[in-house]
């Protein structure tokens, strides 16, 4: 039997970015994977996300953003616009007095970089392709049963094991969940026009279609979201059938359209835990939430949540304190779940208003998002909340240095 401070289960971004975050502080951490290392040769164009201003910081604190950002592409503007009515609304760093906007990253890239970043660190160990035979808990411990042979037994386990969570249905954490009722055509497209470091997303009848800036000119990555049937009509179209149905969808904003990549699709579906926390055992990220990818908030609702969890056990270990305790777990989940409840319902807010057909609401949809456009004090409270510049955000992730977060 192994004894270990903080066991992490899921090699994710997430839980990567939060093993970087605790190495420094001494404390034996071992993260347990079902998967694979990460490796350059598994990257995917066509799995990317947009990381905020707010991810950029922790992700440069811990040391990985120099090599994340040599294979990623910044965005200096963003176009939001209705098919169905004159609805449009445009962010531009210029205005904002930024350099950009945020980045579009490769997810093996982000992986690669922060696995990178731990190897010279020998208090912490990664373990891949494993099986996670048993987990159980006692009132001071986990107890963590790997590849049938191997026992770790930690003061705290973290769930950082994505959407299917395996420690989440372990612990028996009560789940919410609803299904979109969309599925998510991504791919890989080249364009007949460059995309001039622009991000753009049109919402159609069906769903909003995302055209996101790849690292070359004239390539994006593509994120259609459609109901399932029109979702298998389009996979079910050729090559160039459907690169004619995109060159459509997307009013030929940046002219013909190829797709260049073999499609892939996957199910949307929220889920939210209402408890995130359990004993001694932990979620964040995806283990404890996952919404729509229309505002391309994942991945940095995720990042921000494990900031949180590490600035918690820091200061716990600066004051002698149990960082493991229940009262530091679920000041943890207090903190993060308003985060989390919020974009989740803006989420739902945004796709059910632009899914409906009605004429009026059609209109009224219309003219709020033009009047937004017109007024640049709200706007610039919108994109700060995109970009992860506002709200109650860990100090690794703020502008600038503010108060200690209250219990």
């Amino acid at each position: 039997m192994e004894n270990i401070d903080i066991t992490i289960i899921g090699a994710g971004s997430a839980g990567l970015t939060l093993a970087l975050l605790l190495a420094p502080l001494g404390l034996s951490i071992v993260v347990l994977e079902q998967g694979d290392a990460p490796n350059s040769t598994l990257t995917n164009p066509q799995r990317v996300s947009a990381l905020n201003l707010a991810s950029q910081r922790v992700l440069n604190h811990v040391g990985a953003w120099q090599a994340i950002a040599a294979n990623a592409r910044s965005y200096n503007a963003m176009q939001v616009w209705d098919a169905d009515s004159f609805a449009r609304i445009e962010f531009n760093a210029q205005t904002e007095r930024l350099e950009q906007l945020g980045w579009i990253c490769d997810n093996e890239q982000i992986r690669l970089a922060l696995y990178q970043q731990l190897q010279p660190f020998n208090n912490v160990r990664c373990e891949f392709n494993c099986t996670i035979n048993s987990l159980v808990q006692s009132e001071r411990d986990v107890l963590v049963n790997i590849n049938q042979q191997h026992l770790l037994l930690s003061r705290l386990l973290v769930g950082a094991d994505g959407v299917n969570s395996m420690v989440r249905r372990t612990m028996q954490l009560p789940l919410t969940h609803w299904d979109y009722q969309q599925q998510a055509i991504v791919g890989t497209i080249i364009c007949d026009e460059p995309h001039n470091n622009i991000a753009r997303q049109v919402f159609l009848p069906d769903g909003p279609l995302a055209l996101l800036p790849l690292p070359q000119p004239n390539k994006c990555s593509i994120v259609w979201s459609c109901a399932p049937e029109r979702t298998a009509a389009l996979l079910a179209m050729d090559d160039l059938s459907f690169s004619q149905a995109l060159t459509a969808a997307s009013n030929s904003v940046l002219g013909p359209i190829n797709i260049q990549t073999p499609r892939q699709s996957f199910n949307l579906t929220m889920r939210y835990s209402s408890s995130w926390q359990r004993g001694r055992v932990v979620l964040v990220a995806d283990a404890a939430h996952s919404i729509h990818p229309l505002a391309g908030q994942g991945m940095n609702l995720g990042l921000m949540d494990v900031a949180a969890l590490a600035e918690l056990i820091s200061e716990a270990l600066a004051d002698n304190n149990d960082f493991s305790e229940s009262r530091l777990l679920r000041r943890y989940e207090r903190w993060r779940k308003a985060e989390a409840q919020t974009l989740i319902g803006a989420m739902e807010v945004f796709k059910r208003g632009f899914s409906n057909t009605q004429p009026l609401l059609k209109l009224v949809r219309a003219v709020s998002m033009s009047g937004v456009d017109k007024l640049p004090w709200l706007k610039s409270k919108i994109i700060a909340a995109a970009l992860g510049n506002s709200g109650d955000l860990p100090k690794l992730a703020q502008p600038q240095v503010k108060t200690a977060h209250s219990a």
